[in-house]
């Protein structure tokens, strides 16, 4: 009987042992870097989603989704209310809208994909190039692409021209 006793003791001990072993194999500073220098990946899930939602918000402007939403509203209240003949009888309005369009699906694009790589635990560094894809579709959207889709479907709406070095 103190056999058994003694035999689950030192059982629960060892376990305890690696346990705290574990952990400890497991720090942030060895997380991060092993002996060479070389950059490990996220372990942990929620390490993982607060690493994408931080690396997001290095990315994406401050703007970026009030102009997304003014674009999904403005093309219900405009474009999808077209007739098609409407649409591809101004061709600058029809590759405007394509422009705006695609944009917009590569944003989600690249989103989804950085999305999947950080969540298989790869770092992806900020000069990763969907990363750079992506900021340049934030901004070719947001500044060119949505403007002067604006400008096309109501003029006296378009953004007025802006001298830099008066500002």
């Amino acid at each position: 009987m103190h056999s058994i006793f003694y035999s689950i003791v030192i059982i629960l001990i060892l376990l305890c042992a690696v346990l705290v072993m574990r952990k400890e194999f497991s720090s942030p500073d060895n997380k991060k870097k092993n002996g060479s220098g070389k950059i490990e990946p996220v372990s942990s899930s929620e390490e993982r989603e607060d690493y994408f939602g931080m690396l997001m918000s290095k990315i994406t402007p401050s703007y970026y989704w009030r102009i997304n939403s003014e674009y999904i509203d403005f093309t219900h209240t405009t474009i999808k209310k077209m007739r098609i003949d409407e649409l591809t009888s101004q061709p600058i309005l029809f590759s405007a809208q394509r422009r705006c369009s695609d944009l917009n699906s590569a944003v989600y694009k690249y989103y989804d994909n950085i999305k999947k790589r950080c969540a298989e635990g790869e770092e992806v560094p900020l000069t990763d190039i969907e990363v750079l894809n992506l900021r340049q579709c934030f901004n070719e959207f947001s500044r060119e692409a949505y403007p002067e889709l604006v400008a096309l479907v109501w003029p006296q709406y378009q953004r007025p021209e802006i001298d830099l070095a008066s500002i």
